[in-house]
């Protein structure tokens, strides 16, 4: 049986695949109804599962490529899950050069009902 953090694990790599795959409603899926995003640098608050949608979808449109989440720690209680880690992706600027940029991430997941963990807070900088 897979433990919380494996599931995070996989939750990353979903989110990394729906995202380089292009596919905004697959991220979206990841999250819960009532989410909330926090966008950097002091991005405008994203709520709700279309808002997830919306906001990723874009970044996708905008060029972002290569998306990667690293978990380095989590915090686990029997509902709650809290991921700390980095974040990496990158650009094809108008020169043909690409562009490296990451940073740090938040994550915090709740267990759902059903037994599903979903993202409810999403931070970044």
């Amino acid at each position: 049986m897979a433990t919380v953090v494996d599931t995070l694990i996989s939750l990353n790599q979903q989110f990394d695949a729906a995202f380089n795959s292009k596919n905004a409603q697959a991220i979206a899926a990841l999250y819960a109804a009532d989410t909330i995003l926090m966008p950097a640098p002091a991005g405008q608050v994203v709520k709700g599962r279309q808002g997830v949608a919306d906001f990723f979808g874009g970044l996708i449109q905008a060029g972002v490529i290569e998306h990667a989440l690293t978990m380095t720690e989590a915090v686990v209680t029997d509902t709650l899950a809290t991921q700390t880690g980095n974040w990496a992706a990158a650009m094809i600027g108008e020169d043909g050069v690409k562009q490296q940029f990451g940073g740090n991430v938040q994550v915090v997941f709740q267990k759902q009902a059903d037994g599903q963990w979903l993202a409810v807070t999403h931070i970044w900088n």
